[in-house]
């Protein structure tokens, strides 16, 4: 049965933007039972495909009704372009499909929904008001060691004709330093990202690294927002492939109107 209790988390940077429409999806106030209660979106999680179909159209109600993109994520730095001009927009409107192979999507679509899926990984929403640009990436630790955040602020430059500087950031709920724990950092994280290692133990402030990947490409200070909101420890709330295994993914989307 569908619950009603569906609560949507907003950025207080984002919520400043007149044409900007956003949201982090809580897991509740779907139709997903067991461990996947119950706003799942992942399509590969395990859940059953009916209820998956469902929570998306959920969302896609909340958000009025308008087309959602959602990627076959791959942790990998793949990214995808979508432009006005795109002939493949008709394709979006099915929520049941992942048309794109992508850790991270930018459009200058009015109207259209970007959606990344996370469960610890971290959704990195951007936009740029002057040359009306959005993207979401997902960013888990091979996308931070991959500099996947660099890598789109970079597209999003080459394409757009963007500049770092009038781009505001914002990082979802995701693992934070309290609970990224790396008991085989030496042969998983490079070196010279060690940096991010909590002094004499086994954790890592990601946040941190996403932070700094943002501000070296020019983005500022006080236009990136961190939600602070760690998923591991916040398991009624949100999605945790680190607390529970065989879990669900909420959903953090992002569209211009």
């Amino acid at each position: 049965m569908e619950k009603t209790d569906i609560r949507v988390y907003e950025f207080n940077i984002f919520k400043k933007e007149e044409n900007l429409v956003h949201g982090v999806f809580s897991r509740s106030g779907g139709t997903s039972t067991g461990s996947f209660d119950s706003l799942n979106i992942g399509m590969n999680s395990g859940d059953e495909k009916s209820a998956i179909f469902n929570n998306r159209k959920l969302i896609i109600k909340k958000m009025g009704m308008k087309p959602l993109v959602f990627l076959n994520q791959e942790h990998g730095d793949q990214i995808k372009i979508l432009k006005k001009e795109d002939n493949d927009f008709s394709l979006i409107f099915e929520p049941g499909r992942e048309i794109y192979t992508a850790d991270a999507i930018i459009s200058d679509m009015t109207g259209v929904f970007l959606v990344i899926q996370v469960a610890d990984c971290q959704a990195v929403m951007l936009y740029d008001a002057q040359r009306k640009v959005i993207a979401n990436v997902h960013s888990g630790w091979r996308g931070s060691i991959k500099n996947i955040i660099g890598k789109c602020l970079d597209k999003m430059v080459e394409e757009f004709n963007c500049q770092t500087g009038n781009i505001k950031a914002c990082i979802s709920p995701s693992l934070g330093p309290c609970c990224a724990q790396f008991i085989n950092y030496k042969d998983e994280i490079p070196q010279n990202l060690w940096q991010y290692k909590i002094q004499d133990t086994e954790y890592f402030d990601f946040w941190q690294m996403s932070a700094d990947q943002l501000l070296e490409k020019g983005v500022k200070e006080n236009h990136i927002e961190n939600m602070n909101i760690c998923t591991k420890c916040n398991t009624r709330e949100f999605y945790s492939y680190r607390a529970q295994k065989f879990t669900g993914r909420f959903a953090c989307v992002i569209s211009m109107v």
